[in-house]
């Protein structure tokens, strides 16, 4: 069984904290780490690319493309979609389309929503992304959240009515309840066990192909002490167990098999 291996390439202080801060360059330190990872691993993944990153480092969008790497779109400036109208959204995704696509000179097919903001209020969202020409959507949580999710959503990729593919994702089940265990903060904070266990349940019980999301900043455990945030607990929990997340994510390599989004659903890029 092939997964999908996604990371979502941001600024955590700008999509995180402060969404009118410039993109750092950090950024391009970080995705270097996953690209050698990755490279270690003879593997590629697909990036959502945030447009204001792409905007900033142009080269960096570049040398994720020559590696191999599907380029998709994360919008343009990690607006939340739930908070945005109809037109704000499609100008936005326009917007980092167009980014992407002058860059790279590749048709960008797929997107994710910044925080998994697709949600019942905003689901409007999946016709203008057909309507855009984008192929998949990974944005639904199949989860009960205060911020995101969708609890009652399909759990695995399936088409919408509008013929869009949409790659919810990963979660289990257990009694009657999605749990999240294959990204971002479950990522660091699930002990490796669980998540090999949950990704081998989704792969031989269910037949079906996990989604594993991360971002570059995840790997990056110096970043946030320098910084000047004043929600000092946020910056705690955003940083626990950033320095063993690279250990994670090699081991999880090794013990599973991984690709693009793209590959997974067998379109054509």
């Amino acid at each position: 069984m092939i997964n999908s291996l996604t990371f979502d390439i941001e600024d955590w202080y700008q999509s995180t904290y402060d969404r009118k801060a410039s993109i750092r360059d950090v950024v391009i330190k970080q995705t270097s780490k996953v690209f050698s990872i990755l490279d270690d691993n003879d593997l590629t993944a697909t990036f959502f690319v945030l447009g204001l990153v792409a905007e900033a480092f142009p080269e960096l969008i570049r040398e994720s493309h020559k590696l191999g790497h599907e380029i998709a779109t994360h919008g343009y400036a990690h607006e939340l979609v739930f908070t945005q109208t109809p037109l704000e959204f499609a100008r936005d995704l326009d917007r980092s389309i167009k980014i992407l696509e002058d860059i790279t000179g590749h048709r960008v097919i797929g997107y994710r929503a910044p925080d998994f903001s697709i949600t019942n209020q905003s689901l409007w969202a999946l016709d203008i992304l057909e309507q855009s020409g984008i192929v998949y959507d990974s944005s639904i949580f199949p989860i009960f959240n205060r911020r995101y999710g969708i609890p009652g959503f399909k759990r695995h990729h399936h088409c919408v009515n509008n013929g869009l593919i949409e790659f919810p994702l990963s979660t289990i089940r257990i009694l009657g309840v999605n749990l999240p265990v294959c990204g971002g903060g479950y990522f660091r904070l699930l002990p490796y066990p669980i998540i090999r266990s949950a990704i081998s349940r989704i792969n031989d019980k269910e037949r079906e192909q996990a989604v594993v999301y991360m971002h570059p900043y995840e790997f990056d455990p110096d970043d946030l002490p320098k910084l000047v945030v004043k929600k000092s607990f946020l910056r705690y929990t955003q940083n626990i167990n950033r320095s063993d997340s690279e250990m994670k994510l090699r081991k999880l390599l090794k013990d599973f098999n991984f690709t693009t989004v793209a590959k997974v659903l067998n379109i054509d890029e």
